[in-house]
């Protein structure tokens, strides 16, 4: 049996739980995964929490996602050019990161518009506006990248975008896909209205991502045409199942899991 978890902290909030289990459900084994609160006082006893837990693997999530990888072996080479790690290989006392927010993201992309490239346009310059770039420059798409402050960008650790001001955006030329990658909609702002974006950015061709999933369909995606937006519950399952594919070599079962994220939120948002 193979036993995983999130570490964070706070970790209540957390659907990994519900989302692996049911994988291991649908897959017939006997592994088992749970979330465990790490303060951030004891990350530096990662390697014991590992060992008390019999942990062949686990995810991370705020507020550990930079600093674990200094308890780190080995880091993968898009997680180094992010500085971030989501998933952690266990292989005996070798800990290896990933991460597989960039890979989750772009295939939950593909799945739902289809693999070419684009022109895109990220809101927001944090953690997941990092991975979410990281995932389109490997696909060759042109990234621009819009935060409220340049200080923000001081904060990538790669130049291949173009990085402009929230305030700038009216000015720019059309995107093929808009992306949020900040909070503004988790209660039901409107992200346009919030930062002074103009409608006419989007047309009826122009896709839209909002990397929030509750509520499903937020305001910003409301602006999209019918099947040309997603929100970000594709991207946490499909990371969340490259995670598993690491730690067994498997593939997840996503059919299952996207039934069980429906059936736990019933259908509300």
């Amino acid at each position: 049996m193979g036993r995983y978890a999130v570490i964070g902290y706070p970790i209540s909030h957390t659907l990994s739980p519900l989302i692996h289990n049911a994988n291991f459900e649908a897959k017939g084994t006997a592994d088992h995964y749970s979330a465990i609160a790490v303060h951030p006082d004891q990350l530096t006893h990662i390697r014991e929490i590992i060992r008390s837990n019999g942990l062949d693997g686990f995810n991370v999530t705020i507020p550990h996602k930079e600093k674990i990888m200094a308890h780190l072996d080995h880091v993968d080479r898009d997680a180094m050019k992010i500085g971030a790690v989501n998933t952690v290989a266990v292989d005996g006392d070798v800990l290896t990161g990933y991460n597989t927010d960039v890979t989750g993201y772009l295939d939950a992309f593909n799945q739902t518009f289809g693999k070419q490239h684009r022109r895109i346009l990220i809101i927001g310059a944090g953690g997941a506006a990092k991975a979410v770039h990281r995932a389109h420059a490997n696909n060759g798409d042109s990234v621009t990248i819009a935060a409220r402050r340049m200080e923000r960008f001081q904060f990538f650790k790669t130049a291949d975008f173009k990085a402009v001001l929230i305030s700038d955006i009216p000015g720019l030329d059309p995107h093929d896909v808009i992306i949020n990658t900040t909070p503004v909609g988790m209660k039901h702002e409107d992200l346009l209205k919030e930062m002074e974006i103009p409608e006419s950015l989007i047309t009826e061709n122009t896709l839209g991502v909002d990397l929030i999933y509750q509520p499903e369909k937020t305001k910003f995606l409301e602006y999209f045409a019918e099947n040309n937006y997603m929100n970000g519950m594709p991207m946490l399952i499909h990371q969340a199942m490259d995670a598993y594919t690491l730690w067994t070599g498997e593939q997840g079962d996503i059919a299952a899991v996207n039934r069980k994220y429906k059936a736990h939120i019933g259908g509300k948002s």
